[in-house]
């Protein structure tokens, strides 16, 4: 007996409490709710998020309190002795079901096609394909039956998506352990049914060939490309081109390989990574930005693979944009994803070969290469023809990056960094900028609760004002408020108010806008360091060259010099030619430094008398 709550969606929605089915779950549109919590199980969803994932962009008038009837009622449908259930809480405005991800059966599907590429690496060819059998049997028809909604529609496709890779797994599995004609018969329905497959049309290539009928298997590869040149105008992957050509030649190694575990058709490792973080339940804006690169990451492969960075400030949620991203792209790179974070603006940055025995590893190499440019060629040599998509998060510099790039066109990768690379075979530098106050006020109604703003418009506007627009700030101004439910809000208007404290104030648990600029400003030469705190103190927010070298006490060559360094270190922006701005958290930030320089050099100041300080003999200079 399973403990807690378990469910199955790989056909009509059940739920268990205890190894005990539970009663029907309730109309269609409240099974969709529980099946947003379910499939984002452990993240907290928002009313907003919900109320999309149910009816799209056109809901009803009535959808939050529709939700709000249909959580209530689910609370009591999967309770336990007539108390609640405790695994569904409030977050926010929103809600979560905190469960493991094994209590749901796809899930665990998930899970079963992992271990039976483990398990075909290690040349356990049965055990592999036995834990497919008992995988594929969780499936007890469409999955998510019944149930409506634009948000189970992507799951389901999803999860259909998955049974479909895991017959072909289970195809090849078969192919490998010589069952050549059991197979064919299955092949070809397959093949008929899903046209556009072209491992499906590969593998049935295969058995035919191994069969002994190589008119038959050259007949496929023919159909095949007939489809997809008349109606797509695309002709067929490298794989099944080469496939063609080794049964062209009569390849008898082609025949043996069907007797042996061969790799997987995409590249030597059947592993198929995963490694992207949880997107956020709640991102929000960047609209334009997300289109763009959705587009460039999706379009038909060049001659070189797409390389994307993200460059801006401390906070302006660069990384949250890549994994957004990337999870919206996921499906385009069906070999993988690979996510590494690069700690570029810690002390101690990840070196290129240690990220890359890190993704060998994933790939399935057991035997990694001593060196990084051993392990650089065997990289790049493993994902030649493979579509794999890659995030390297906070890189530091161009030389940390330029190891780990692919060299196959079919892959793509996405690079996020503070300062601007240099020397990188870019297709797009995205500089992303501060939210609009509209952004930010939607950012922090998600995280805090459209109530509370609704109940105080004017405050909030002005609390997601003081942020600057950095999305740092708002989640962490909202984060703190949603634990303070009864504050007013002008209450932390007033705290942040206080320039002395305003940087101090935005941080909650582990995230904090002045831990965030620390890094970048602690990597700055000693002059520059004091240049950030003296322009801090002594200009406005529109910084002209001209005004620099006054503050600075320097001709126009050399401050212009110094506000380009800064700009590098994503602590000014660029305005119009000659102009800067600086973002008024790192404006705070700065000033607070300037105040904390001030007050170390008074205490280690030498005493002075009285009558000195009487003759005026004591001079100052601020920093």
């Amino acid at each position: 007996m399973i403990p807690g709550l378990g469910f199955d969606v790989l056909g009509e929605v059940r739920a268990y409490r205890d190894g005990t089915k539970l009663p029907r779950l309730g109309a269609p549109q409240q099974q969709s709710t529980l099946l947003v919590l379910l499939l984002l199980a452990g993240h907290a969803v928002s009313m907003s998020q919900l109320v999309r994932a149910l009816w799209g962009e056109e809901p009803p008038a009535a959808a939050v309190r529709s939700i709000r009837t249909h959580i209530w009622r689910l609370r009591g449908l999967l309770g336990s002795d007539g108390a609640p259930a405790r695994e569904l809480i409030s977050v926010g405005d929103g809600y979560r079901l905190d469960i493991d991800a094994s209590a749901v059966d796809a899930n665990r599907a998930e899970s079963a096609l992992k271990k039976a590429a483990r398990l075909r690496l290690a040349g356990q060819p049965d055990a592999a394909g036995d834990t497919l059998d008992e995988a594929l049997q969780l499936w007890r028809g469409d999955p998510l039956a019944g149930v409506p909604g634009p948000f189970v529609e992507r799951q389901r496709d999803r999860l259909s998506e998955l049974r479909l890779t895991m017959v072909e797994e289970h195809l090849e599995l078969d192919l490998a352990r010589g069952r050549h004609q059991m197979t064919i018969l299955r092949l070809r329905e397959l093949a008929d049914a899903y046209p556009l497959r072209e491992r499906l049309h590969g593998l049935l290539m295969r058995a035919l060939y191994a069969a002994g009928r190589q008119a038959d298997a050259l007949a496929v590869f023919s159909a095949a490309r007939t489809l997809l040149v008349e109606e797509y105008g695309l002709e067929p992957g490298p794989q099944l081109t080469e496939l063609h050509q080794r049964i062209l030649q009569g390849d008898l190694r082609l025949a043996a390989d069907t007797e042996t575990v061969p790799p997987a058709p995409a590249g030597p490792a059947c592993l198929v990574p995963a490694q992207l973080p949880p997107d956020l339940p709640d991102f929000t804006g960047r609209e334009a930005e997300v289109d763009e690169l959705c587009e460039l990451l999706t379009r038909s492969p060049g001659s070189a693979p797409p390389v994307v960075s993200l460059t801006g400030m401390s906070g302006m949620g660069k990384s949250a944009l890549a994994v957004h991203v990337a999870h919206r792209v996921r499906d385009a790179y069906p070999d993988g994803q690979l996510f590494c974070g690069l700690r570029g603006t810690g002390d101690r940055p990840a070196r290129s070969g240690e990220v890359l025995a890190g993704f060998l590893s994933a790939l399935g190499v057991d035997a990694v290469p001593a060196g990084a440019a051993a392990r650089c060629r065997m990289f790049r040599s493993l994902l030649d023809g493979r579509k794999m998509l890659l995030v390297l998060d906070d890189a530091r510099d161009a030389d940390q990056v330029r190891d780990l790039l692919p060299g196959s066109p079919s892959c793509a990768v996405v690079v996020t960094h503070r300062a601007r690379l240099a020397g990188l075979p870019l297709s797009r530098q995205l500089g992303l900028r501060s939210f609009t106050p509209h952004e930010s006020l939607e950012l922090l109604g998600r995280t805090l609760g459209r109530q509370r703003i609704d109940r105080e418009p004017g405050e909030a506007s002005l609390l997601a004002g003081a942020c600057g627009g950095l999305p740092l700030a708002v989640r962490i101004l909202g984060s703190r408020l949603a634990a303070r439910p009864d504050w007013p809000l002008a209450a932390m208007g007033e705290r942040l108010g206080d320039e002395r404290r305003t940087v101090a104030e935005l941080q909650v648990g582990g995230l904090a806008v002045g831990s965030a600029l620390e890094p970048g400003y602690r990597r700055l030469p000693p002059v520059q360091a004091r240049a950030l705190r003296l322009l801090a103190t002594g200009t406005g927010e529109r910084i002209t060259v001209s005004a620099a070298a006054a503050v600075l006490h320097s001709d126009r060559f050399e401050a212009e010099a110094v506000l380009e360094a800064l700009v590098d270190a994503a602590l000014l922006e660029p305005s119009t030619p000659g102009s800067y701005t600086m973002h008024p958290l790192v404006r705070c930030f700065a000033r607070h430094h300037a105040r904390a320089e001030a007050a170390a050099k008074l205490r280690t100041a030498p005493a002075v008398s009285p009558a000195s300080r009487r003759a005026g003999f004591v001079v100052t200079r601020p920093e």
